[in-house]
């Protein structure tokens, strides 16, 4: 996980657009993968995802 984030760390200095991009393209490969879809993929993700509020409360302030 540490590594996966210093990846995507190091594309967002390129260019922050280019994230949308990589979480696509990942997305794509695990689809294909597990012979599912992109949206099958991102509603896994979803459905084990914390709340938002969590999200706020706990874990955005480690990446300011």
């Amino acid at each position: 996980m540490i590594w996966a984030f210093e990846q995507a760390l190091s594309v967002a200095r390129i260019e922050g657009d280019l994230l949308r991009y990589l979480l696509a393209a990942a997305a794509s490969l695990i689809a294909r993968a597990e012979e599912s879809s992109p949206r099958a993929v991102f509603e896994a993700y979803f459905r084990r995802s914390v709340t938002d509020e969590e999200w706020r409360d706990r874990y955005s302030g480690l990446l300011a």
